[in-house]
Order: C-alpha cells, then structure tokens, then sequence
C-alpha cells in the first residue's frame, strides 16, 4: 500500500511539473507579447534598422520630389507657347533667344540650345537642327528618368538590408542558444527568429512602398516625355523653317 501511494504520488508530480512549467512559460509568453510595443520590436531588430530608417527617409525625400517636380510645368505651358508664338510671327530670333534664356521649361531649353548652335552655325541644314534638338531631348529624358531610378534603387536595396539583418539576427540567437542550458531553448529560439524577422518586414515593407511610387512616377515620365516629343518636334520644324527663310533673305 505505501508502495502504491509513493508511485502514485509520483505520477501527480510528474504530470504536474510540466504543466506548472508550461504555464509558466506560457504567461511569461505572453506577458511578454502585453508589455512588447512597436518600438521594442524596431530596437529588438538591432542596427540594421538605422541604414534601413535612412533608405526610408532617402525615399519620402525622393517621392515628395518626384510630386512637385514631375508636373506638365515642368516641361511647357499655355503661357510659354503663347509668348513664344510672337517671336515666330516677326521672325525675331534674337528676342526668342533672350526670352527662353530665362525660362526653365524643358521645351525652352531645348529652343535654347537649338538657337545657340544656330548663331554658332547660321548655314545648319534641317538634319543638323534636328540632331541638336533630338540630343536635348533625350537628355531631359533621361534626367527625368534618373528622378524615378533612385527611388527603384531605394525599393531594390531595402528588401537585401532587411535579409542581411535577419541573417545576422538568427545566427546571433543560435549563438546564444548553443551556449544555453536552459530548457527554455525552444522559447529562446522562437524569439530570437521573431525578432531578426522584423528586419525582413521592415525592409519589405520600404521595398514594397518605394516600388509602388517608382510604377507610378514611371507612368508620369512616360507622359511627360510624349508631351516634350510632341511639342519639341513642332518647336524644331518653326525654327527650321525660319533658318531657311533667313537663308534665303541672305
């Protein structure tokens, strides 16, 4: 009888102490889950959160950009055409020139150095305009484009920094774990891995966000470009037409 009340009581305790301890662990678990905030998880993620904060604010930097600078403005208005069509009317090429100098649209400028290279050159003929003003043109295009590529660069780079930081953040909780004796490596474990994930969301979530306003700016590059292919081809046939009739009256 002794005998069965000692097995029997060391059965209960048995059962009893994993439970006691699963509870225990559960709780701290959870107490642990109450008490974490945002800010913990972004600290628990360790120093790579600062180059990825940096790609963050490198790209709001971009985009705010992007949004006042890649406008229809940019690259002609109502008002530029209409002052300009005077100019063309008297044939004052001197007055045109002094008038686009100072102007910051994309279509005066290329008018600009299409009047420059006709006053270093007055005896051009229409394909030499034409590769100047093609040359101008696909160099506005491209720096309307480069814009939009630093921010592609942004959502390329954040997902590999926020990979390289849950690398670096799981082997250094296997590290730990290795030197452990804990049995509560299993919590340890899970997280250590939790923790070195957030680098990951951290760094898709910047990636995600850049690429989504690279599509769109894209789209509006592309808009703009037909907008300075279109009016830089009728600005280059009127100034070719009046370096014929200047040839001519010479």
């Amino acid at each position: 009888m002794k005998r069965f009340l000692l097995t029997a009581a060391g059965l209960l305790l048995a059962a009893t102490v994993p439970a006691l301890a699963q509870t225990t662990g559960n709780d701290a678990v959870e107490q642990m889950g109450r008490n974490t905030t945002l800010l913990d998880m972004v600290a628990a993620a360790g120093w790579v959160m600062i180059p990825l904060a940096v790609a963050s604010m490198v790209m709001v930097t971009l985009v705010i950009y992007c949004f006042f600078t890649l406008t229809e403005k940019s690259i002609t208005t109502p008002e530029l055409l209409e002052r300009m069509e005077p100019f063309f009317e008297n044939e004052d090429l001197d007055g045109l020139a002094a008038y686009v100098e100072a102007r910051p649209q994309a279509t005066a400028r290329m008018v600009d150095r299409i009047l420059q290279f006709m006053e270093r050159h007055p005896d051009a003929d229409a394909d030499s305009i034409k590769t100047v003003a093609e040359t101008e043109g696909s160099r506005i295009a491209a720096a309307l484009n480069q814009r939009v590529l630093y921010i592609m660069d942004v959502g390329v780079l954040s997902p590999m920094l926020g990979l390289f930081g849950t690398v670096i953040g799981i082997l250094n909780s296997f590290g730990h774990i290795a030197q452990e004796a804990s049995p509560m490596r299993t919590m340890l474990l899970a997280g250590g891995v939790s923790q070195a994930l957030i680098a990951t969301a951290g760094g898709l979530t910047i990636g995600i966000t850049a690429m989504a306003f690279f599509a769109y700016f894209r789209g509006r590059v592309a808009h703009l470009i037909s907008i300075l292919e279109t009016e830089g081809t009728l600005l280059t046939q009127e100034l070719i037409l009046l370096s014929r009739r200047h040839r001519i009256a010479r």
